[in-house]
């Protein structure tokens, strides 16, 4: 009898979250197939800028999460008006600790390193006006680790008469896009939320998310 050897391929579509350190989610997994070896080119990258106004309209805040402790890199912004002249900003770091946590789940089987958490102000910004910024770290030998580029309109000056499209919602929920099955893998219309202000942004000017993310269920990825 003739032996039969059968041989397949198969792809799908993942989204990795640069963590910086080695995780599993799986208490038994099943090994199925073996890949090629996959790594981040730099896990401690500068990653996820969020911006919020300050104290005034000309003041902007830039909050980022890397690696980068303050005893290996300086963090800071450089930033300035689109296709001119950018300055630089320094920028303070942060983080929590396990027994930030209030309990077990988050101090146990939830609890994920946040990475470092730098912020920086931008301050006497002009109204109206288009800006860009990236973030950076100045390591020890010079060299610098760069983002990629954003930007963000300031606001107009208190009380000129100008038309704002504003945008508030809260409660907005949490979904993979990647449709992998998580912890708390129960909000699919948050993608929906996600891809109409997308689809929308060029008409809005700000959106306020005035309440929860995801929800507290102890785990610290979420």
């Amino acid at each position: 009898m003739a032996s039969v050897v059968l041989s397949f391929t198969r792809s799908f579509d993942d989204t990795w979250i640069d963590m910086r350190l080695i995780y599993s989610c799986m208490l038994h997994p099943k090994l199925i197939a073996i890949s090629n070896h996959i790594v981040f080119v730099n896990p401690k990258a500068p990653l996820y800028p969020r911006l919020a106004l300050g104290k005034s309209g000309d003041i902007m805040t830039v909050t980022w999460t890397s690696g980068y402790n303050i005893d290996e890199a300086v963090p800071f912004v450089e930033w300035g008006w689109k296709g001119h002249m950018q300055q630089r900003s320094p920028a303070g770091t942060l983080t929590f600790h396990r027994n930030s946590m209030c309990g077990s789940l988050a101090r146990t089987v939830g609890w994920r390193d946040p990475g470092l958490i730098h912020t920086s102000f931008l301050k006497d910004l002009w109204p109206n006006m288009v800006y860009t910024y990236k973030l950076g770290h100045i390591l020890s030998n010079g060299s610098i680790v760069w983002s990629k580029q954003y930007s963000f309109k300031s606001p107009t000056f208190p009380g000129q008469v100008s038309l704002q499209r504003v945008v508030i919602f809260g409660d907005m929920g949490k979904q993979e896009r990647d449709g992998s099955n998580e912890y708390a893998n129960y909000q699919p219309d948050s993608l929906m939320t996600t891809d109409t202000l997308i689809e929308d942004l060029d008409n809005i000017d700000i959106v306020f998310l005035i309440g929860d993310l995801p929800y507290a269920n102890g785990y610290v990825l979420q």
